[in-house]
């Protein structure tokens, strides 16, 4: 699947340490998440409200985000604790599609769902995502003097890629293979942080001039009054070359207990609500339905880079491995 592909626009829908958090109620809906807490339970609550069905939930650190979640569900395989997994990095959609840990859901709405927007088994859904970008601050630098490809800052703080997005990132900038080759031994003199939303604290403590992180960490940011803001760096000059975007991907877990309650959790998190929840949150996720596009002319996707999907999972692993190998024989 590639990524030009997956965000065109969609036609109209009818319809570690892990942090756990529930309303200690057997009957309820159990889902694993990797987004931010604060953005979560505005979506577990608004779900709860509109089907009286309650929701257990189980969140993972900013520092393991997806990973520990990811390893847990593979674990429990055999006997499943989880309904759904909402996952805020698609690579562990993937990780857990190739353990065999997802069932395929198929409804009324995940039918109609864009096949750009879901694998072709309908065992993940991608919705909302938040483009990786360049966080700096715009007290100190001027916007109309910064670098605008991805390849200029090599210099720029970013987090463990072992956890989360930036190690994604990394594998898709892989795929630019002599680029990455010139890129990737300048990253071991480069501060490597426990997340994302390290590396932008980095930048307001001016400990660091750039940050290689995610959009919903810099919007978080200026919600709490800081000087900080972001531009989306190319990784080509061609069409298809734009900054990465990483959506948001929900589950179905196979064995699920709450089989129905889980596919409409799922039906849910493909509406116009939680679009327009998650473009209204302090992470202000980019919708990908049209009709919730409108409302939000500040959150268009720039000529999304195109991505293999696949490819760039196979790589992943490899990838991190050879580079925080070099980071630990540079220190």
């Amino acid at each position: 699947m590639t990524i030009n592909a997956l965000w065109r626009p969609l036609g109209l829908i009818c319809c570690g340490a892990i942090a756990s958090c529930s309303q200690n109620d057997d009957r309820a809906l159990t889902v694993y998440v990797s987004a931010d807490d604060y953005v979560a339970k505005e979506v577990f609550n608004a779900f709860t409200e509109q089907t009286s069905i309650s929701i257990n939930w189980v969140g993972d650190t900013e520092a393991l985000k997806t990973t520990a979640l990811v390893q847990r569900l593979i674990k429990e395989k055999e006997h499943p604790v989880a309904d759904v997994f909402w996952s805020s990095d698609i690579m562990g959609a993937l990780a857990l599609q190739s353990a065999g840990v997802l069932e395929p859901c198929q409804t009324s709405v995940t039918l109609q769902w864009p096949s750009t927007l879901k694998d072709a088994g309908m065992h993940w859904f991608a919705f909302s995502p938040r483009a990786r970008v360049i966080a700096f601050n715009p007290a100190v630098e001027n916007r109309s003097e910064l670098p605008t490809d991805w390849w200029s800052y090599a210099s720029a703080s970013f987090a463990d890629p072992r956890f989360g997005t930036t190690g994604t990132h990394f594998a898709v900038m892989s795929r630019f293979e002599n680029r990455f080759k010139e890129f990737e031994p300048n990253l071991r003199n480069t501060p490597m942080l426990g997340g994302n939303a390290a590396t932008v604290q980095a930048v307001i403590d001016g400990r660091v001039r750039f940050a290689m992180t995610d959009s919903d960490d810099v919007f978080a940011a200026q919600a709490r009054g800081h000087s900080i803001d972001y531009i989306l760096p190319r990784h080509d000059g061609t069409e298809g070359g734009g900054t990465l975007y990483i959506p948001n991907v929900v589950c179905l877990i196979r064995g699920a207990s709450r089989n129905e309650e889980a596919k409409a959790f799922i039906n849910f998190m493909l509406s116009d609500k939680v679009a327009r929840l998650l473009a209204k949150s302090h992470s202000k996720n980019f919708p990908v339905q049209p009709s919730v596009q409108l409302e939000f002319p500040n959150l268009q996707m720039i000529d999304p880079l195109v991505v293999e999907w696949e490819d760039v999972f196979d790589v992943k692993e490899q990838v991190i491995s050879g580079l925080m190998e070099s980071i630990k024989s540079n220190h």
